[in-house]
């Protein structure tokens, strides 16, 4: 039975899904990420998460009807090492068969041509980290931020914990500029401030230890309060900068829509759509009003993403004018 895969393979998680090729997804399953192709051993890793989901998908059918002939991958870590690439496909290779058509993308592509239906245009990722990424209809692109917690992500889940945490612990010392609403959140959280560096640095992964502050400092500028309000409008306006420096990367005329829409300069002419996702967002209207207001300040305007990254992977095998096949890279041919 003829069958597409579609992987969107991230840091922390591995979700698939098998499809009829123009119908219906007929399974779909679920594992844990690899850590990133360009970690160490980040290849093998990436392969036994497609094991994992690879077992849960043939599971429940006949042996052989997960077999597909085609797959597209979203995989997280590929932009900053393309070279292994060609690795993993010659692992998947293995285990479906040489004669597998093989697509392989970041999943920041395969989630914007998913989340904009296969147009160009700007996307914003807003969870532990912060990415956006505008594509032109020739498949120019521009990414912007995304550089991890130490180096950038600014407006993010980690960026915003990290300041209310500061705010914290300036309250804790008796220093200037400190919170002490946002310590007491701290101390709920964390338990006694002097202990909060040995939980941070001893927890498996830092960044996202620091990004579970925002939680806080979210739920706290909805009780009104000023710190953390302050906060929270500052993340939503270093988001909106984010965006609008992906769409001016990008020359005006390349951000229009798929329809020809080519007018004007983005800062003064019709407001640009951005599809925005992350769990980030999920905290409703305490971010997203101030969002909407700083981006409507630099002509652009928020919308729901229309799908999600394996939406993304099927739309790069099933048509082929969408300009995200510029951002395929390119895999050796496979000997007979």
């Amino acid at each position: 039975m003829t069958r597409l895969l579609l992987l969107d393979l991230g840091k922390t998680g591995c979700r698939a899904a098998l499809a009829e090729p123009g119908g219906a997804v007929v399974a779909r399953a679920e594992g844990p990420g690899s850590g990133g192709l360009a970690d160490r051993d980040g290849v093998a890793r990436a392969l036994a998460a497609v094991d994992a989901v690879l077992g849960t998908l043939a599971a429940p059918g006949p042996a052989g009807e997960l077999r597909p002939v085609a797959v597209a991958a979203g995989l997280a870590g590929l932009a900053t090492a393309p070279g292994r690439g060609a690795a993993f496909a010659a692992g998947l290779y293995d285990r479906l068969g040489a004669d597998l058509r093989v697509l392989l993308t970041s999943d920041m592509t395969t989630w914007h041509a998913g989340a904009l239906g296969g147009a160009p245009g700007v996307v914003l990722a807003a969870g532990t980290g912060t990415v956006a990424l505008a594509v032109g209809p020739d498949g120019a692109t521009a990414r912007v931020d995304g550089w991890g917690p130490l180096l950038g992500d600014d407006g993010s889940g980690h960026a915003l914990g990290r300041a209310g945490l500061a705010a914290a612990l300036r309250a804790h010392d008796g220093r200037p500029g400190g919170s002490p609403g946002l310590l007491a959140r701290a101390r709920d959280r964390y338990g006694d401030p002097d202990r909060l560096p040995a939980r941070v640095h001893g927890a498996d992964n830092p960044a996202r230890a620091v990004a579970a502050f925002a939680r806080d400092v979210l739920a706290a500028a909805a009780d009104g309060l000023p710190e953390a309000v302050a906060l929270v409008a500052r993340a939503a306006d270093d988001l909106a900068t984010t965006a609008a420096a992906a769409r001016d990367r990008l020359a005006p005329a390349t951000t229009g829509d798929r329809t020809g829409d080519r007018t004007g300069d983005p800062a003064g002419g019709p407001d640009r759509p951005v599809a925005c996702g992350g769990g980030l967002l999920a905290a409703g209207a305490v971010l997203t009003d101030p969002l909407d207001a700083a981006l409507a300040a630099r002509r652009l305007t928020r919308t729901a993403p229309l799908g999600d990254a394996l939406d993304g992977a099927r739309l790069l095998l099933e048509d082929p004018t969408v300009p995200h096949h510029a951002l395929l890279v390119p895999l050796p041919a496979v000997a007979p």
